[in-house]
């Protein structure tokens, strides 16, 4: 299905109006502040991802207590609205038409793949920030793996809970409770791993094609997997070796949320050796191997949605990387400079003001 239009409702500084979304390239243009990427991030929202500003959902709601967010999917002449709301206390709630859906269900339904300058942090930043990256890859590919995400953050949260219960000396090692927690963690924990794993497996495989691409500097970098215990008896065996120190520090020391994704070159780590040119250029070759596998997961090309596109590039590099962009992708770019470069490359092209997307000409299409 591809994404036709978009309607946000209470979402941030965004006006309640439908925006279309052309095949080819929409290019988004407007000042700082105006809404731009408050519209990429309710795309990301619908599709049942997370902000790629690490934003909590009480962020996103001008109130602070709810949201909503809706989207029309197209397939030949086929029409379809994919809605998800948020209110204060409560999760997520995906709908498609009447029926009720998962986010690992949206996330199939509307496959979505974002770049944003923020995305620099799976080259320089947290680990977190890459299992984060590392999920969202999993669930695009391997839809099942959403419940074993979500059942192994439950267990963790739960276990977590008990721990630091003993730690503050507020009730007796709950031994037959955390047993089964644990137990629960070892195997949804091993799912998670497995599901990473062979997510890895898929997208290194783009990865590495890009980077070959991209030249000598870039086709040096090699990828893994942190290791860990990739059995659920090694990772029960583990938690029993490291509950003292659990009950001491009140928190879970073994799982796949220690986990990371390693990257280096000739054996150092790239955050401590690349160029800020070179980190910017690593995180769109990562962004745009999540593309391609999800591409090839889904049957039907994922939508492709650029933050910034052209942000610390010069006129001759942002004009390579736009020539760069999968030919058959549905792409929305966004850009805070002169839009009159990009108008004879675009499908349509609109300009954010106070939230609202405004229509301006593209000459693609009166040329076309």
């Amino acid at each position: 299905m591809r994404l036709a239009e978009i309607t946000p409702h209470r979402f941030r500084n965004l006006s309640p109006e439908a925006v279309p979304v052309s095949s080819g390239v929409t290019l988004i243009w407007g000042e700082n502040g105006q809404g731009k990427t408050n519209l990429l991030e309710a795309i990301a929202v619908l599709a049942g991802q997370r902000s790629f500003r690490a934003a909590a959902p009480a962020a996103m709601a001008p109130d602070g207590e709810s949201f909503s967010v809706s989207g029309a999917l197209r397939r030949s002449f086929d029409v379809e609205r994919l809605s998800v709301t948020w209110s204060a206390g409560a999760s997520r709630r995906f709908r498609l038409g009447e029926k009720a859906v998962t986010y690992g269900e949206a996330s199939r339904l509307l496959p979505a793949v974002f770049l944003a300058p923020e995305h620099r942090d799976l080259v320089e930043g947290s680990p977190a920030s890459r299992r984060r990256f590392l999920d969202r890859l999993a669930v695009s590919i391997f839809p099942a793996a959403a419940d074993e995400i979500s059942r192994y953050a439950k267990a963790l949260a739960s276990r977590n809970a008990l721990l630091a219960r003993i730690r503050d000396r507020r009730s007796e090692l709950p031994a037959g409770e955390l047993t089964a927690w644990t137990e629960e963690l070892a195997h949804s924990g091993a799912a998670v791993r497995a599901h990473r794993s062979r997510a890895h497996v898929v997208w290194n495989q783009q990865f590495k094609s890009l980077s070959e691409e991209a030249g000598p500097a870039y086709a040096a970098i090699e990828t893994a997997l942190s290791a860990g215990e990739g059995t659920a008896e090694a990772l029960r065996i583990a938690c029993e070796r490291l509950l003292p120190a659990e009950r001491r520090r009140g928190y879970t020391l073994a799982g796949p949320h220690r986990d990371d994704l390693l990257m280096t070159r000739a054996g150092a780590p790239l955050a401590a050796t690349a160029s800020s040119g070179e980190v910017h250029r690593v995180a769109a070759l990562a962004k745009l191997a999540e593309w391609h596998a999800t591409t090839q997961a889904a049957g039907e090309p994922a939508l492709l949605c650029i933050d910034d596109f052209d942000m610390g590039l010069s006129p001759a590099a942002a004009a390579a990387f736009w020539d760069s962009l999968p030919k058959e992708a549905t792409a929305i770019l966004t850009t805070a400079s002169d839009p009159a470069r990009w108008r004879s490359r675009a499908t349509a092209v609109y300009e954010m003001r106070q939230g609202s997307a405004i229509a301006r000409e593209a000459r693609r299409a009166v040329n076309d």
